[in-house]
């Protein structure tokens, strides 16, 4: 009778030892799929959320835009350029300070080439032109040995194309997409429109630049309290580029002034 008595606790044990073994591996295989069910989810997701164009504010066509109005657009206060019928070109209304140059420039180019002793973490001028590489930026060194200043060339559009990238309120009404030749992402037409101007040189185009020498004639409130560059090119002498500022004066291109971002929005 013991024996059979201990032959029924042991049949139990395993019974109940297989139960918990079928539990586990139910349980496991449950887990199994949810973690499968959240990855396919989460992929999904993130591919919709990579195609989705992302619009933070809308200015509307309904409005009325004046020059030099002051507009609040993706966090910040921007001044109208110009009102077109379907867009509106916007400056914005402070400069760049120094912690978002150095933030937009790499640190193998040494930020010393471009800044000059005004550059503080309040107020940054940069230089549109540098002495240092030459194979990369406009530069002048002697009437010899130069580099004109063309925009495309600037060390000014290379930080602003930068600033723009890292700006994440202005990233939000791009549709960004890898440009394999340029080796880096690029705002697609959307919400924020490529351009056409010309810096006095050539015409070009681009979703972010700075004032013409133009704009900066037909609003004279963009100049109190501030020095900035302007992308107009006046004249090169022995070699040396002279461009306008806001203070509607050509100088140096070696010399360092603020930089004022200048986008167009599509209005909807």
């Amino acid at each position: 009778m013991r024996q059979k008595n201990g032959f029924i606790a042991v049949s139990m044990i395993y019974s109940f030892f297989l139960v918990f073994l079928m539990i586990i591996l139910a349980t496991s295989a449950r887990n199994a799929q949810t973690r499968e069910l959240l990855r396919v989810f989460k992929n999904d997701v993130i591919k919709e959320l990579n195609q989705k164009e992302f619009i933070v504010i809308k200015l509307s066509k309904e409005d009325n835009y004046t020059v030099s109005q002051e507009i609040d657009f993706v966090g910040e206060t921007w001044q109208v350029v110009e009102n077109k019928t379907d867009s509106v070109v916007l400056v914005l209304k402070r400069a760049l300070n120094m912690e978002e140059i150095t933030s937009a420039l790499e640190t193998n180019l040494g930020n010393d080439s471009f800044f000059n002793n005004s550059c503080n973490t309040s107020s940054c001028r940069i230089k549109m032109c540098t002495s240092k590489y030459s194979n990369q930026f406009c530069y002048f060194v002697n009437t010899s040995s130069y580099r004109s200043y063309r925009f495309s060339d600037s060390t000014i559009k290379y930080i602003l194309e930068r600033w723009l990238e890292k700006n994440v309120n202005l990233q939000k009404i791009c549709r960004w997409q890898y440009d394999e030749e340029k080796d880096k992402r690029v705002c697609q037409k959307d919400t924020l429109l490529e351009m056409s101007f010309s810096d006095g040189v050539s015409t070009q185009k681009g979703y972010i630049r700075i004032p013409t020498k133009q704009e900066i004639n037909t609003t004279p409130s963009w100049m109190i309290g501030t020095n900035a560059w302007t992308l107009t090119k006046e004249k090169e002498v022995g070699g040396k580029s002279y461009v306008y500022a806001f203070s509607n004066s050509a100088i140096t291109s070696e010399s360092a002034l603020e930089i004022r971002p200048v986008i167009e929005v599509r209005k909807y």
